[in-house]
Protein backbone atom coordinates (compact mmCIF):
# COMPACT_ATOMS: atom_id res chain seq x y z
CA UNK A 1 0.00 0.00 0.00
CA UNK A 2 0.89 3.31 -0.65
CA UNK A 3 0.71 6.61 0.98
CA UNK A 4 1.61 9.21 -1.37
CA UNK A 5 1.47 9.26 -5.52
CA UNK A 6 4.59 8.87 -5.73
CA UNK A 7 5.73 5.89 -3.40
CA UNK A 8 5.52 3.47 -6.14
CA UNK A 9 7.88 5.39 -8.02
CA UNK A 10 11.06 4.15 -5.73
CA UNK A 11 13.22 6.29 -7.99
CA UNK A 12 10.94 9.10 -7.80
CA UNK A 13 10.82 8.55 -3.88
CA UNK A 14 14.73 8.54 -3.56
CA UNK A 15 14.90 11.54 -5.84
CA UNK A 16 12.19 13.46 -3.33
CA UNK A 17 13.86 12.33 -0.13
CA UNK A 18 17.54 13.93 -1.58
CA UNK A 19 15.85 17.00 -2.61
CA UNK A 20 14.49 17.59 0.41
CA UNK A 21 17.35 17.58 2.30
CA UNK A 22 18.66 20.00 0.01
CA UNK A 23 18.81 24.27 0.92
CA UNK A 24 16.48 26.72 -0.55
CA UNK A 25 19.08 28.26 -2.41
CA UNK A 26 20.41 25.45 -4.37
CA UNK A 27 16.79 23.60 -4.30
CA UNK A 28 15.84 26.86 -6.37
CA UNK A 29 18.71 25.83 -8.62
CA UNK A 30 17.75 22.34 -9.41
CA UNK A 31 14.07 23.15 -9.52
CA UNK A 32 15.00 25.48 -12.29
CA UNK A 33 16.80 23.49 -14.18
CA UNK A 34 14.06 20.66 -13.87
CA UNK A 35 11.90 22.78 -15.24
CA UNK A 36 14.34 23.59 -18.31
CA UNK A 37 14.64 20.01 -19.19
CA UNK A 38 10.57 19.74 -19.53
CA UNK A 39 10.26 23.20 -21.26
CA UNK A 40 12.34 21.43 -23.68
CA UNK A 41 11.03 17.99 -23.91
CA UNK A 42 7.56 19.26 -23.67
CA UNK A 43 7.67 22.41 -25.55
CA UNK A 44 4.44 21.94 -27.58
CA UNK A 45 2.44 21.36 -24.44
CA UNK A 46 4.70 23.13 -22.11
CA UNK A 47 2.05 25.64 -21.54
CA UNK A 48 -0.78 22.87 -21.55
CA UNK A 49 0.64 21.52 -18.33
CA UNK A 50 1.25 24.22 -16.49
CA UNK A 51 -2.19 25.47 -17.01
CA UNK A 52 -3.29 21.87 -15.81
CA UNK A 53 -0.97 22.31 -12.38
CA UNK A 54 -2.92 25.61 -12.02
CA UNK A 55 -6.00 24.19 -12.45
CA UNK A 56 -6.01 21.60 -10.01
CA UNK A 57 -3.95 23.71 -7.60
CA UNK A 58 -4.11 21.63 -3.66
CA UNK A 59 -6.63 23.64 -1.88
CA UNK A 60 -3.63 24.11 0.76
CA UNK A 61 0.24 24.23 0.34
CA UNK A 62 1.39 21.63 3.22
CA UNK A 63 3.55 19.36 1.89
CA UNK A 64 7.61 20.44 2.19
CA UNK A 65 8.03 21.05 -1.28
CA UNK A 66 4.94 23.35 -2.08
CA UNK A 67 6.89 26.05 0.05
CA UNK A 68 9.25 26.37 -3.14
CA UNK A 69 6.70 27.18 -6.36
CA UNK A 70 9.21 25.82 -8.69
CA UNK A 71 9.76 22.89 -7.19
CA UNK A 72 6.11 22.65 -6.09
CA UNK A 73 5.41 22.67 -10.12
CA UNK A 74 8.14 20.39 -10.90
CA UNK A 75 6.75 17.46 -8.73
CA UNK A 76 3.10 18.05 -9.79
CA UNK A 77 4.65 18.11 -13.33
CA UNK A 78 5.91 14.86 -12.60
CA UNK A 79 2.49 13.71 -11.32
CA UNK A 80 0.63 14.79 -14.18
CA UNK A 81 2.58 12.81 -17.05
CA UNK A 82 1.76 9.32 -17.76
CA UNK A 83 4.06 6.32 -16.51
CA UNK A 84 6.82 6.29 -19.31
CA UNK A 85 6.61 9.92 -19.31
CA UNK A 86 7.37 9.86 -16.18
CA UNK A 87 10.12 7.20 -16.32
CA UNK A 88 12.04 9.19 -18.74
CA UNK A 89 11.60 12.49 -17.30
CA UNK A 90 12.79 10.84 -13.40
CA UNK A 91 15.89 9.66 -15.30
CA UNK A 92 16.26 13.11 -17.12
CA UNK A 93 16.10 15.16 -13.56
CA UNK A 94 18.35 12.29 -11.78
CA UNK A 95 20.89 13.04 -14.24
CA UNK A 96 20.58 16.63 -14.11
CA UNK A 97 20.66 16.41 -10.32
CA UNK A 98 24.26 14.42 -10.12
CA UNK A 99 25.72 17.00 -13.06
CA UNK A 100 24.40 19.57 -10.35
CA UNK A 101 26.34 17.62 -7.54
CA UNK A 102 29.69 17.00 -9.20
CA UNK A 103 29.38 20.40 -10.35
CA UNK A 104 28.80 21.65 -6.99
CA UNK A 105 31.50 19.49 -5.20
CA UNK A 106 34.15 20.76 -7.65
CA UNK A 107 33.90 24.67 -6.97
Amino acid sequence: MYNRWYDKYPDLKQLLNLLETVDEKHADIIAQDFLQIVADKYKDKFDVLIKQISDNAPPSYSRWYDKNYDLHTCIELIKILDDNEKKELINNYIMSLLSFITNVDDE
